[in-house]
C-alpha cells in the first residue's frame, strides 16, 4: 500500500468507515433476526444482505467519503467481497484454523481491502 494512504485524513475516513460499518452490521443483523421469525432463512438472509449493501453505499456516499461514487462498481465490490470472503475462509479452515479464528483473521483483511477500493476507485 502506498504510504500516502496512511495519512491522518485517511485515518479519519477509515474510522468513519469502521463506525458506520458496525452500525450497518448491527441493523442488518437485527433485520435478519426479525425476518427469520416469520420467513424462510434463505429469503431473510438475502433481504438483510441487500439492506446491508444499500445502507453501506448510502453511508459511504453521504457520511464517509461524501462523494457521489459509482453504484455499479459498488455492487461489483459487494459481490466480489462475498466470493473472496468465502474462498479466504475456506482456505484458512482447510489449513487447520477454526472457523471462528478464520473469521477474526478475515474481517480486518476484508475491511482494509474494501476501504481501500472504495476510497481509491468507487468514491474517488
Amino acid at each position: 500500500m502506498n504510504i500516502k494512504y496512511l495519512n491522518k485524513n485517511n485515518f479519519h475516513y477509515f474510522f468513519k468507515f469502521i463506525f458506520f460499518g458496525l452500525i450497518n452490521t448491527f441493523l442488518s443483523n437485527y433485520l435478519l433476526l426479525f425476518l427469520i421469525s416469520f420467513s424462510p432463512l434463505g429469503f431473510a438472509s438475502f433481504i438483510s444482505q441487500i439492506f446491508h449493501a444499500f445502507l453501506g453505499y448510502l453511508a459511504s456516499k453521504y457520511s464517509i467519503f461524501k462523494r457521489r461514487g459509482n453504484p455499479r462498481s459498488y455492487i461489483l465490490l459487494v459481490l466480489l467481497s462475498w466470493i473472496i470472503q468465502w474462498v479466504f475462509l475456506k482456505i484458512l479452515v482447510m489449513v487447520g484454523l477454526s472457523p471462528k479464528i478464520a473469521i477474526l483473521i478475515a474481517i480486518p483483511v476484508l475491511a482494509l481491502t474494501s476501504f481501500t477500493i472504495q476510497k481509491i476507485i468507487i468514491f474517488r
